[in-house]
């Protein structure tokens, strides 16, 4: 069985706080890896310069530097993602936030679902945890039982359809993004994760879960202020608006005011009251200034 070369994207716009961390974990995993594409979307910090010097340590340790840095001077995640996603030339296309770091074994796990399943699935998403959040463990739990009940059903020969793709931890077949590219939306007030899941479904693009495909995210969104909140989360219905879908648009909305929202009020001051590096939480934090 010939394994599929992968490449990963990652957008970054002003991510000098976490991009070092996440070029670590994509590195550590050089071997799996055919190329990492890092996309400048007009930074005005050092994301690109320390990107560069992290590149280039690990060239002088291992002769061999698989960093490439674009520049998008178009402003958005769209422009930044359509540019990484073009100019990779592996065969699959992995994306990944700037603030996610890939666990141990993420790079294997996706070029071997694709070897075995890719005919079948050409999109998919792995699974994401917060290293900046408490109660994890609980969401790790469940996302080990999902990933079980994936390996078991795609030895079954049955379905593991997933109902979203997830930008934060997500890949597809280079075929794939050719054939959704032409119908995927610029705009930077819609999810464009999600977007890009209505037009790989249109497209025919069959999208699954990727087992043990993990990565860690960043949950600052959910320590960010409640209107900033808000404006964030109600990108899910104007998404499923500009594709002329009345109904999930609907139900977007009722999921907004009747989980997504109580979720976060709920939830708000444990988030802002923990702190990641001690991991303790103090009530210190929770004046601190707002990092979403």
């Amino acid at each position: 069985m010939t394994r599929p070369t992968l490449s990963v994207v990652v957008p970054a716009y002003n991510e000098s706080a976490v991009i070092e961390a996440c070029l670590e974990a994509l590195l550590a995993q050089a071997d799996e890896i055919h190329e990492i594409v890092v996309v400048d979307n007009n930074s005005h910090d050092d994301t690109v310069a320390k990107v560069k010097s992290r590149a280039a340590a690990h060239a002088e340790a291992t002769g061999r530097d698989p960093v490439v840095v674009l520049h998008e001077a178009r402003r958005g995640l769209p422009y930044a993602r359509d540019t990484g996603l073009n100019a990779a030339t592996g065969d699959i296309l992995a994306r990944i936030d700037a603030d996610a770091r890939v666990e141990p074994g993420w790079a294997d796990a996706t070029r071997e679902f694709f070897a075995r399943h890719g005919e079948i699935y050409a999109a998919g998403s792995g699974t994401c945890t917060a290293y900046d959040l408490p109660f994890q463990d609980k969401f790790r739990s469940a996302q080990d039982a999902l990933c079980r009940t994936v390996h078991e059903r795609l030895a079954e020969g049955a379905d593991v359809d997933a109902p979203r793709l997830f930008g934060s931890n997500m890949a597809l077949t280079r075929d794939a993004w050719h054939r959704i590219r032409p119908h995927t939306s610029t705009r930077t007030d819609i999810f464009e994760d999600v977007d890009l899941t209505i037009c790989a479904t249109e497209a025919g693009v069959r999208c699954a879960v990727i087992p043990d495909a993990r990565a860690l995210i960043s949950g600052r969104r959910f320590r960010s202020g409640f209107v900033s909140y808000v404006r964030y989360s109600w990108c899910d219905q104007r998404t499923f608006a500009v594709h002329g879908r009345r109904a999930e648009r609907r139900r977007a909305v009722v999921t907004l005011l009747t989980a997504t929202i109580p979720f976060y009020l709920v939830m708000w001051v444990p988030f802002r009251l923990w702190n990641p590096q001690t991991r303790r939480f103090g009530v210190v934090h929770l004046f601190r200034t707002n990092d979403g």
